[in-house]
């Protein structure tokens, strides 16, 4: 009995981890700089000059997760720039990034998460390359699959 407890325990926890929730990070308040502007209800990001941004604020241990994945409602009209910030500095004492540039007319990225770094995230940022609009459809850590 308490051997068919104990597989039913482990089955269960393993099922658990498997099935576990990637993290939709729309649901954090996105955080606009300079002439950024940001529509909470469409999830819409406004640029009126070249390499504005913003991001959203998460100072957390993304340990359980492998990636940040965003997708955007239509293509893009510009290229725009992903970037996942961790706590942890470098030499010249600013936050260490991984980012990446997706080019326009494409709708989606995602960026693998440093092993090393990612029990401390700051933030994810995003930033664009001309004035312009884009709507965010998803934005999530994912999970790690085992």
């Amino acid at each position: 009995m308490k051997r068919k407890l104990l597989i039913a325990a482990i089955s269960f926890m393993m099922v658990s981890s498997v099935c576990g929730k990637d993290f939709n990070v729309l649901a954090k308040d996105f955080q606009p700089w300079g002439n950024t502007q940001f529509d909470m209800e469409g999830m819409k990001i406004t640029w009126t000059q070249s390499w504005q941004g913003g991001g959203w604020w998460l100072a957390q241990d993304c340990s359980e997760y492998e990636s940040a994945r965003i997708e955007f409602q239509e293509v893009l009209p510009m290229d725009v720039v992903f970037i996942v910030i961790y706590s942890a500095k470098d030499e010249r004492n600013e936050k260490l990034k991984s980012k990446v540039t997706i080019p326009a007319g494409k709708k989606e990225a995602a960026i693998m998460l440093d092993i090393t770094y990612k029990r401390s995230i700051d933030g994810l940022g995003i930033s664009g390359s001309k004035p312009g609009t884009v709507c965010v459809k998803s934005l999530i850590l994912e999970k790690i699959k085992r």
